[in-house]
């Protein structure tokens, strides 16, 4: 089910077992699957799709995700993610998130940047002829904290290697943006989850990786939180901050944890 109000785009899910980690809710890397897909669904009713990009050889990339989270949806419940364009200009888009649970409760927010690049070059791209995306602009709230700048740690205190394969990609042909947050929550063990909760999580796209590459996963514990990094020949293709709040301690609803 889909919803359109003015600026404001609406999708609503039922949570399938499917979609479930082991503690029956929404996996995390499942939730910004969907908020891929949602961001998509908008910018095509929009006009600013992918069809339209690809008229003038380009197309949108994540560059930065931000999700905090109050709690995640459970098995068989209902929920929504909503989205809007929060800033545009002709080299990148602010778009915003707000998920409700069944009851219509807000239990979190993100926050993504999408720069836009030529297909061929893979160079920035200007979107000065779509111009007409900046009228799509809202000041709907999304009271979480922004993204703040990523420190790995030298040396890591966990590394693992990893070779990319062909269920890892993309119709781009580059890797999936969520596989590599499933590569970096592995980082975990499953008694942590069953202790703990994904409450925050930000990540950094700096660079593409494609079928075969072998990557090291290498991750530090900084206070309470990890920074991984994921690195292809010493040369970082994505960064990520993880925060995780012990179960029955779940953050207020306005998410506005830091």
């Amino acid at each position: 089910m889909t919803l359109l109000s003015e600026k404001i785009y609406t999708h609503a899910f039922r949570l399938t077992a499917a979609q479930c980690n082991a503690q029956r809710e929404l996996a995390p890397a499942m939730l910004i699957q969907q908020i891929i897909e949602v961001a998509t669904e908008h910018a095509d009713l929009l006009g600013v799709g992918f069809k339209r990009l690809q008229e003038d050889g380009n197309l949108w990339v994540l560059s930065r995700i931000a999700i905090d989270i109050h709690r995640y949806p459970r098995l068989l419940e209902r929920y929504s993610l909503s989205t809007w364009i929060e800033n545009y200009n002709r080299h990148f888009s602010e778009r915003n998130f707000e998920l409700r649970g069944e009851d219509g409760e807000v239990i979190g927010y993100a926050r993504t940047i999408w720069v836009a690049i030529n297909m061929h070059t893979r160079r920035p791209a200007d979107l000065s002829g779509i111009s007409y995306i900046a009228e799509t602009v809202c000041d709907h709230p999304c009271p979480m904290a922004r993204q703040g700048k990523i420190r790995p740690q030298d040396p890591p205190q966990i590394v693992h290697n990893y070779t990319f394969m062909v269920s890892d990609i993309d119709f781009n042909r580059h890797v999936n943006s969520a596989r590599y947050v499933e590569l970096i929550l592995n980082q975990f063990d499953l008694p942590t989850y069953d202790d703990f909760y994904l409450s925050r999580f930000e990540i950094e796209y700096k660079h593409e990786a494609h079928f075969g590459d072998e990557v090291e996963v290498c991750s530090s514990f900084q206070d309470e939180t990890l920074v991984t990094a994921i690195q292809l020949d010493e040369t970082p293709v994505c960064v990520a901050r993880s925060f995780m709040t012990p179960r029955g301690k779940e953050k207020e609803s306005d998410t506005t944890q830091q």
